[in-house]
């Protein structure tokens, strides 16, 4: 469960994994072609038939490469807002080519995949994608066979080796080399202080290593196993990924202190990387379909503390009634330049002394008549005041639930279209329903994505027998289970009742009470905002805000 608000956890890698990942693309997706790509912002994803989908982040905080579902791919895609130029450039120059191997270079966190494309009558096209996956780096370079740039995305620094290290036209040079030795240089013999001074070992292995020296069966075979030194050579068992703090790494064996991740290398990265780009996209999006809310909700908020000092105004209506007649029975001289006077009056309290406002320039009665003016025009015109203040309240209120569905919706992988935008099938201009679905097993679960949309899902879209759902007590969405007059598993209330905690303003709470009714037991408040219902025959369910097939 994520908020927009949160920080997304990092992912750290070393050279090991990257060799890991080299050993496994070329012992298993060797000879898979590119049959599809995608990308945005900082990612790009290639579709290896028959073996899936590769993703390659070159974001400094979740940089790497890893295999992903065609889900994460799905929702990363209409969350991005741009597309990289790198992504034309693939779909050019690799589509429809065949993965022929990858390897690491100079033992650092840098990963070539070589491809070969046939031309012509056998004639191949070589080209190499090269991720260089270190913080420092982070890019992403495409170069022909002869290792000459033709596209790069990168977050570069001013002393990564000049400009031209990874520019389209000059040759691609690898990062400066990390000093230390290279695997191949390791002495036979090797305590945990000599360590940091070996090239190929991140800085999360070091350390849990040097935790762990005494403990580990034979560290040092486990490190040439990494590197293929030993009599085994390369083998995938010598790379089981585990976590040790914010390092994501690989070691024959789990380490004392790490944490053992299912999968393959590839897997695990690909997992961590899933979940922290689409959390940083995700949350970019939710604020920024926030944002065109509270400028409108701040908009409302200023013309809603001017009309709440009018009300003030008003409110001493009978005030001003009062100066008017304490002025009228005054029969006492008034001095000249004064702009205050002290009358008497005598109210329903008895005698009291009234300090009134005072124009010199006016007479008494003058002075009077002006008191009955203000006192008129704050009597009639407070109930008009009160009413825009109330209609005022209804919009804020429902400003701020658009506000918070829309971020939920951007979580979720979805926008919220801007005015005279195109809708999927509709006209330029049309606006959101303000309905979003979703598929539970073989049920048709509505959300409200807006004050509108809660009453559309509510009274336009749901049958009686469909079951009803709103988070206790606090502004949400409207989730309708569409029954089909069938019995809705368990399972699948369950869902609904998470998916209605996440569209609403327990969203960031571990757990939260969802009630659920049918439909026929809601109806309407009138008079109240677009949504706004009263419910009986409710049961209270206590789930944690989520949708369905994962944490987001």
């Amino acid at each position: 469960m994520i908020s927009a608000k949160q920080e997304v956890e990092t992912v750290q890698i070393g050279p090991e994994m990257v060799k890991a990942w080299a050993v496994e693309i070329g012992s298993s997706w060797a000879g898979a072609r590119v049959r599809r790509i995608e990308g945005a912002d900082t990612w790009v994803a290639l579709e290896l038939f028959p073996k899936g989908y590769l993703i390659f982040s070159w974001f400094p905080e979740s940089c790497g490469c890893g295999i992903v579902s065609r889900e994460i791919i799905e929702r990363l895609a209409k969350l991005g807002k741009r597309q990289p130029p790198i992504v034309l450039a693939l779909k050019s120059q690799i589509m429809g080519a065949r993965l022929t191997g990858a390897k690491q270079i100079n033992a650092d966190r840098v990963l070539a995949l070589h491809f070969s494309r046939p031309v012509g009558m056998e004639v191949s096209q070589a080209r190499v994608l090269i991720l260089e996956a270190s913080p420092r780096f982070s890019n992403l370079i495409l170069t022909d066979g002869e290792l000459q740039v033709l596209e790069t995305e990168c977050h570069q620094r001013p002393d990564d080796g000049g400009p031209e290290r990874t520019r389209p036209g000059f040759p691609y040079l690898p990062p400066p080399a990390v000093s230390g030795l290279s695997p191949a240089n390791w002495p036979p013999q090797i305590s945990p202080d000599d360590l940091g001074g070996f090239r190929g070992i991140g800085k999360g292995l070091i350390e849990t290593l040097k935790k762990a020296w005494d403990s580990v069966e034979n560290p040092v075979e486990g490190l040439s196993r990494i590197y293929g030194l030993g009599e085994r050579g390369f083998s995938l068992d010598s790379y089981l990924p585990q976590r040790a703090g914010k390092a994501l790494l690989v070691f024959p064996c789990i380490l004392p202190g790490a944490k053992a991740v299912s999968g393959s290398p590839l897997e695990a990265t690909g997992s961590e990387l899933g979940t922290a780009i689409l959390e940083r996209v995700a949350g970019v999006a939710a604020r920024n379909a926030g944002s065109r809310f509270s400028r409108e909700t701040r908009h409302l908020r200023n013309r809603l503390e001017g009309l709440m000092r009018q009300l003030a105004e008003c409110e001493q209506a009978e005030l001003w009634k009062k100066y008017g007649e304490a002025l009228l029975s005054y029969t006492e001289g008034i001095l000249e330049g004064e702009n205050e006077v002290d009358v008497p009056h005598w109210g329903d309290s008895g005698p009291e002394m009234l300090r009134v406002p005072f124009d010199s320039r006016l007479t008494r009665v003058q002075n009077a008549q002006a008191c009955f003016k203000r006192y008129r025009k704050g009597k009639d015109i407070k109930a008009s005041v009160e009413a825009e203040i109330g209609k005022l309240e209804r919009e804020i209120a429902s400003l701020e639930q658009d506000e918070m569905l829309a971020e939920a919706l951007a979580l979720c992988g979805e926008g919220i279209q801007e005015k005279g935008s195109r809708s999927p099938g509709g006209k330029k201009g049309q606006k959101d329903s303000g309905v979003h679905r979703f598929e539970i097993d073989v049920f048709t679960v509505l959300v409200g994505t807006s004050a509108k949309g809660n009453r559309q899902v509510t009274f336009k879209m749901a049958s009686p027998e469909d079951l009803w759902f709103h988070v206790k007590d606090l502004p949400g969405a409207h989730v309708v289970v569409k029954t089909g007059k069938r019995t809705v598993p368990q399972a699948v209330i369950e869902k609904a009742a998470e998916i209605a905690a996440f569209f609403s303003k327990a969203r960031t709470s571990p757990h939260a009470v969802v009630e659920m009714t049918e439909k026929r037991h809601v109806r309407s408040r009138q008079g109240q905002n677009p949504g706004e219902v009263l419910y009986t025959h409710s049961r209270a369910l206590t789930v944690s805000p989520r949708l369905p097939g994962g944490d987001y």
